[in-house]
């Protein structure tokens, strides 16, 4: 596979992944301030909380030299459809567009029109000047941002039924699900960090202050009630598999461990972490047995890099295994042994962020492993 639609393929995973859980994110701080009510102090409340969501997004700078101030109005805008932010719903649709746009001979027709038409939508919707919030409401913004994971919902199903599994189909899936845990992580930080702030409203809602704010809110349990749970639960749409999984009453910690610690509820970043590492190894083992590859020293365990004539290359290492397969299999191991009541002796919120961090490295090993360019060696040239 050449590494133009390798790449392309990937990203395409990750970018449609992205607007999802974005929008995930931000529909989890509306359903929070909802009952906040309207008076200036609970304004203020609710201020602080969309601050909260953009100092853990990141690009904080960018925001305020635009907006000036975090309201229920500035932040959704801009983690929407502001196109000076590379990662708001309306920029991930874009460039996943534009993946797409450049090798539709490489996918089926129905993928296009599904990304094609999603984002014509979304562009409409800017080019009218709409928000999130729209003339209706709150309500309004749920429904819109419901729709956006509709449409992702959309898009897996089509790519589900339509694309052979082949090299390109696990590139794709090791982006979406790259970008998921990582996603799911700061998703359930988020939360953390707004019902942290709730117990505490004194405790600062980012930075090197928020862990010791955070370790004394959990001394007596978990912040938050069972409805605020809920909420987190529905906006994953991970309720109904959570009474599947546990049959009892919505309890914090059971709902943090089947969040990151589930093997089997599809939206875990155990489950996640562990299909990139499947993916990788598919792709990996596809290459070691090509017939094209016969007579070149490979494994299963063999990773690829691209070569620079612009095709996948399968290259060998010591031990059998190249840093991205490394990274990812000793994150899968760690989550899979790992116990609840570990997690919560490190600290949730330092827990979730070194896993967004490790996932970052991770992809940061693929886009080096797989797509960046580089001289082939001497014996993997052929006449």
């Amino acid at each position: 596979m050449l590494s133009r639609i390798a790449e392309s393929l990937y990203w395409i995973g990750r970018y449609v992944e992205r607007a999802e859980d974005t929008a995930r994110i931000t529909d989890v701080n509306f359903h929070h301030t909802l009952g906040m009510g309207g008076s200036p102090e609970a304004e203020a409340r609710q201020d602080r909380h969309w601050e909260a969501l953009i100092a853990i997004v990141g690009n904080e700078d960018r925001f305020y030299s635009a907006y000036g101030k975090a309201t229920e109005e500035t932040v959704p805008t801009y983690l929407t459809f502001d196109t000076d932010n590379p990662n708001s719903i309306v920029s991930c649709v874009a460039r996943a567009r534009e993946q797409a746009r450049t090798m539709r001979h490489q996918i089926a027709s129905e993928m296009w029109e599904a990304l094609n038409r999603f984002h014509l939508g979304l562009q409409r919707r800017r080019g009218r000047g709409a928000t999130p919030i729209g003339p209706v409401g709150i309500e309004n913004a749920h429904f819109f941002y419901r729709s956006v994971a509709e449409f992702s919902h959309l898009f897996q199903g089509v790519t589900d039924s339509t694309m052979p599994r082949e090299e390109g189909w696990y590139f794709l899936q090791a982006g979406k699900f790259l970008e998921r845990a990582e996603k799911t992580a700061r998703a359930l930080d988020v939360k953390y960090h707004l019902l942290v702030a709730d117990a505490d409203p004194d405790a600062p809602v980012a930075g090197p202050g928020f862990a010791e704010a955070a370790s004394e809110a959990v001394g007596t349990g978990v912040p938050g009630d069972w409805q605020q749970w809920i909420a987190v639960l529905r906006s994953l749409s991970a309720y109904e598999a959570y009474h599947k999984l546990y049959r009892s009453g919505v309890r914090p910690r059971s709902v943090v461990e089947m969040l990151t610690l589930s093997p089997v509820f599809p939206r875990s970043i155990r489950f996640s972490v562990g299909e990139v590492e499947s993916a990788l190894a598919r792709i990996a083992a596809y290459h070691a047995f090509d017939p094209e590859n016969t007579g070149q020293p490979g494994h299963p365990g063999m990773g690829s890099h691209i070569a620079s004539g612009g095709a996948v290359s399968p290259i060998s290492v010591s031990g059998g295994f190249e840093q991205a397969e490394r990274a990812v299999g000793r994150l899968r191991s760690q989550l899979a042994y790992g116990l609840i009541d570990e997690i919560f002796q490190a600290g949730l919120h330092t827990y979730l962020v070194d896993i967004q961090r490790r996932c970052y490295t991770i992809g940061e090993h693929i886009q080096a492993q797989y797509f960046a360019p580089r001289t082939l060696r001497p014996e993997e040239v052929f006449a």
